[in-house]
């Protein structure tokens, strides 16, 4: 076991993508959150995992705790950094946004790996991300990192990977910046397992519900739905779409043939990319493969790869929207441990 490695976690939703990390060897002594909620629930998380980690709420942006993050980056120690900021401005499914305040977060990153000098870094986002251009510059974002952190003497690696070749039964796109100190260990990729887990090997053992019905297990409950939505689902099978979609209130959509929504999600592969408006039909594909009902709490929870005992705070499990955003943003916490093994592998094989 390598010695601990301190770290940072920057816009992680309720801390997710470190789930892992302490059995690693990585230890989270310091997070940042903008909504109370979920900084209340990430310091209540991080303490559960027996973690004495500084929650620091907040706005990243602002003067006063940025420079109080990296003074305490500094003071602590820490060597490593995550930034997971949020991905809706540059995401195809959440429309993009590119000229939304949260699009140019990464330079605010950028700044606090220049003042930090942290050994190592990743920023995670949508796919689209890297080969995004923003409005106050010509240049990509993969190019505006580039040119200001490669002269500085970070190696910077990109790649776009799936959550579903790491062991997670979600297809889950992300792109992935993996930012090295050049005197620091090498930190390379993971390759993708010769595997994936389906739908049905992930929550196929639950019991059937309807829409509005609950049963023993807890979090496994549908969220309700309207007759006429319900109905519309009666004879589709897995991976269909329903032939005649309607709205809440009977109408037709707007859309004759959506894409994504109104469809059912196929039991033998990978769940698709479950976003945070998983409650409802029009949502990124979110009725279940067998039942006329969209997923429960705790099946998306199974299909983001947590394991059964994935802390949640009593007050959440109350305000279920909160927890299927949580759970809708996340960087998908098993592809997060398959990249901090290969960095432990590396730290490991520098110190013998």
């Amino acid at each position: 076991m390598i010695n601990k490695v301190k770290c940072f976690s920057g816009f992680g939703s309720v801390g997710i993508l470190t789930t892992y990390a302490k059995a690693l060897g990585f230890e989270t002594v310091l997070a940042n959150e903008l909504d109370i909620l979920r900084a209340s629930w990430l310091a209540e998380s991080y303490k559960a995992q027996g973690l004495n980690t500084e929650v620091v709420q907040g706005d990243f942006t602002d003067s006063k705790i940025f420079n109080y993050l990296c003074d305490q980056f500094i003071k602590k120690k820490i060597e490593l950094a995550f930034f997971s900021p949020c991905c809706q401005p540059f995401s195809k499914a959440g429309g993009q946004h590119l000229d939304s305040p949260e699009a140019f977060l990464f330079l605010y990153i950028i700044k606090f790996i220049r003042k930090t000098r942290p050994k190592w870094s990743w920023i995670e986002n949508a796919a689209e991300f890297p080969t995004s251009v923003l409005k106050d510059d010509p240049r990509t974002i993969e190019k505006r990192i580039r040119d200001a952190l490669e002269p500085l003497g970070y190696e910077i690696k990109v790649a776009i990977q799936d959550a579903a070749d790491f062991g997670t039964p979600q297809h889950r796109r992300r792109s992935i910046f993996l930012i090295r100190r050049k005197d620091a260990c090498v930190w390379d990729f993971p390759k993708p397992f010769d595997y994936q887990i389906t739908v049905r090997q992930a929550i196929g053992h639950l019991p059937a519900l309807a829409a509005g019905q609950r049963s023993l297990i807890p979090l496994h409950f549908a969220a309700y739905l309207p007759k006429c939505q319900a109905d519309c689902f009666i004879g589709v099978k897995d991976g269909e779409t329903a032939p005649n979609p309607v709205n809440v209130d009977g109408s037709k959509p707007k859309k004759q043939k959506p894409k994504y929504a109104f469809k059912r999600i196929t039991w033998d592969k990978p769940c698709n990319t479950i976003v945070q408006k998983s409650a409802s039909v029009s949502g990124y594909q979110t009725v279940h493969p067998r039942d006329n009902r969209t997923l429960t709490i705790w099946e998306i929870i199974l299909l983001s790869g947590l394991d059964k005992d994935w802390y949640i705070p009593a007050w959440a499990k109350t305000r279920p929207q909160i927890i299927r955003d949580v759970l809708g943003e996340a960087f998908a916490p098993r592809h997060c441990a398959e990249i901090l093994k290969m960095l432990k592998h590396s730290i490991e094989e520098s110190e013998k």
